[in-house]
């Protein structure tokens, strides 16, 4: 879910009708690698538990057979495809930020009258389906739109402590 490679979204031409070049750029981050063995290696040590048993014939895909790190690296080449949740192609951030596109009222840096209000302004893609986040950014941005604003706030989001080792 918190994959390091990063794709793009460009303009192929100054023509607006000609569509845009879109690299997903899918694996091309060496962690990602690491930490899709590490999935199927977890998913294996789970099914291999004895209340798993009676529900596990045997593995489908990738297949016990397939053990290092090179047979696994050949499977997901093969193999993985994407659950085509797209986001990200509009990065919220500081107008510092090389990387951003919106600021974090949904407008446009640089241009004027012109806003994103969905999930092309997230910064790292959701832990799961984009639709309630969507949404939420949307109703956020219109908020934004309409002046409706909050009390400010610095306060920090709750995260688990062993987020990154913690699987179980």
């Amino acid at each position: 879910m918190r994959s390091k490679s990063r794709g793009r979204v460009s303009l192929r031409s100054r023509d607006p009708g000609d569509a845009p070049k879109i690299q997903f750029n899918y694996m091309s981050h060496p962690d990602d690698w690491e930490e899709f063995r590490t999935a199927i290696r977890l998913t294996r040590e789970i099914f291999a538990q004895d209340a798993m048993k009676p529900f596990v014939k045997h593995e489908i895909q990738p297949g016990a057979d397939l053990q290092s790190d090179d047979e696994l690296d050949s499977a997901i080449r093969e193999h993985a495809e994407s659950a085509y949740h797209p986001c990200g192609t509009c990065k919220m951030g500081r107008a510092d930020d090389p990387n951003a596109v919106v600021d974090p009222q949904g407008r446009v840096i640089g241009v004027e009258a012109l806003r994103v209000v969905d999930s092309s302004v997230f910064p790292r893609i959701t832990n799961g389906n984009l639709n309630g986040p969507s949404i939420m950014t949307g109703e956020k941005m219109a908020d934004h739109i309409l002046g409706r604003a909050l009390p400010p706030s610095n306060a920090e989001p709750w995260v688990h402590p062993d987020w990154d080792t913690a699987q179980r």
